[in-house]
């Protein structure tokens, strides 16, 4: 009549609760590792849009020169590596390379540019237009162990 059972259950809720920590654990660490991925992404791309700004400031920097006069940068020797000096109010360039925030080179450089007969710029030939200017504005920093540089150009003409 009576009938004897056995409980089968016992212990059954220590399992569940080890398997249950071992899933969350392992989602967990799958989280944090991604989440170190992002991070690092993110810091990438933060310092890549802090590089391109810093490039174009570059170039406003000597537009800026320009409108003050000129020979500001006519004077200024071609093809050699020049930097930004910013003083109270005004840009210069200067021989001293320019570190920005301990982390960003930024350094500019400015072209002769020929024009042939019909007043077109040319890359071979031609002759040189004193009034023409090929500015080029670059920023390099390290990241991880590896250099990226962005490299903005433009014409700035004395008109």
């Amino acid at each position: 009549m009576f009938k004897r059972t056995t409980d089968r259950t016992k212990g059954s809720s220590l399992v569940e609760v080890v398997v249950a920590a071992a899933i969350l654990g392992s989602v967990s660490l799958a989280f944090f590792g991604s989440f170190a991925a992002l991070s690092r992404f993110h810091q990438k791309s933060m310092l890549s849009i802090k590089g391109s700004l810093l490039a174009e400031e570059g170039l406003e920097a000597l537009r800026l020169m320009k409108d003050d006069g000129w020979t500001n940068l006519s004077a200024i020797p071609t093809a050699t590596d020049r930097y930004l000096a910013l003083g109270t109010s005004t840009w210069s360039a200067s021989t001293t390379p320019e570190v920005v925030d301990g982390v960003f080179y930024r350094s500019f450089r400015l072209y002769p540019v020929s024009r042939d007969a019909s007043d077109d710029i040319v890359t071979a030939g031609g002759t040189v237009d004193p009034d023409t200017l090929l500015a080029e504005s670059a920023v390099s920093w390290s990241w991880r162990g590896s250099t990226t540089t962005v490299t903005y150009m433009t014409y700035v003409t004395n008109i």
